[in-house]
């Protein structure tokens, strides 16, 4: 299994362009990616535009919590076009940041076949509902972005194999580096 680190800025604004795209053609008022923190649980807001955006960013929600949590746990998309009607609603997060949700949209981000967080929209702006064709643009949206984490993710961690044998190479000692001389039977000639 592979470990995501999520510190690159190029991840953060690749992904933050994405999402602020996708608001805007969806109509949104507010948009979030959160990943999903395996070991803890988790989901952390990594990217987060609209009002609440200064309150969210790196807040963490556990994965029972929320139409977030649901759709990690279960890997599938939701449309909410009414959150006072859906028991998984949970309101802790409006009222943290004054932000009244009236409806959501969210997919799983989904990268070789596990959920690794989600994206979601919030609220159209004009007061209409969500539907089918929204949910698919989230929904390709999602593998843009996944795929977008995932490249970097990769090229990084070529960068650092690639560093790490540079300073091992670098960090051996003569005697070391003879252990690897490729023919260490033949002599070699001194010039004596």
């Amino acid at each position: 299994m592979w470990t995501l680190q999520y510190s690159s800025a190029y991840i953060q604004s690749l992904v933050t362009e994405i999402i602020r795209v996708t608001e805007k053609a969806l109509g949104a008022s507010a948009s979030s990616v959160l990943l999903l923190d395996f070991e803890k649980e988790e989901l952390c807001f990594k990217f987060v535009q609209g009002s609440a955006e200064g309150m969210l960013n790196e807040a963490t929600l556990g994965t029972e919590t929320g139409i977030a949590g649901w759709v990690a746990r279960h890997g599938e998309p939701l449309i909410i076009n009414d959150v006072t009607k859906d028991p998984r609603f949970c309101g802790d997060i409006d009222d943290i940041t004054g932000f009244t949700t009236k409806s959501i949209l969210c997919a799983p981000l989904q990268a070789r076949g596990k959920t690794i967080g989600v994206i979601e929209v919030l609220n159209k702006r004009d007061g209409s509902e969500f539907d089918e064709r929204d949910l698919q643009t989230l929904m390709a949206v999602a593998r843009t972005a996944t795929t977008a984490i995932e490249l970097k993710l990769a090229e990084d961690a070529i960068r650092d194999s690639e560093n790490n044998y540079t300073r091992l190479i670098a960090n051996l000692s003569e005697k070391e580096i003879r252990l690897f001389d490729p023919d260490p039977c033949v002599e070699r000639k001194t010039g004596v």
